[in-house]
């Protein structure tokens, strides 16, 4: 018989929830979050947006993304430089085309008709690049 072995990934939105829930019950008010609480929350940025876990959760925007910055500092560039723009011709003419990319912290859709002048892998890895 075959055994077959799931990755753990972590806990899921709902436990975090769960966790986050629990702690707020039984706390003093102007309690500080636990580290344990913080790092489940930022962990779960790395699946979802952080607009989404922070509503789902309860925290302030700011303060989560500063703490998943400081946890994955390679997701963030320190600043944009005019080499992390992508400049795009769009005058030719082929069918259209929509593409969409998402990944932790971003979301690109792009819906084009005509030839856009450019290849879209092009686009897609510095997309992907810049995450």
């Amino acid at each position: 018989m075959e055994q077959q072995f799931k990755a753990y990934t972590g806990p899921s939105l709902e436990e975090v929830q769960q966790r986050f829930e629990r702690w707020r019950k039984g706390r003093k008010r102007g309690t500080p979050i636990p580290a344990a609480l913080w790092e489940g929350a930022v962990r779960l940025c790395a699946d979802h947006s952080l607009c989404k876990i922070s509503s789902a959760l309860h925290l302030d925007y700011n303060v989560l993304k500063k703490r998943f910055q400081s946890a994955c500092p390679d997701r963030f560039p320190e600043s944009v430089t005019p080499s992390d723009f992508v400049a795009l011709d769009l005058r030719s003419s082929l069918p259209e085309f929509i593409m969409e990319m998402e990944r932790a912290g971003g979301r690109m859709r792009i819906h084009i008709k005509g030839a856009p002048g450019f290849h879209p892998l092009e686009l897609m890895k510095t997309f992907w690049r810049c995450g």
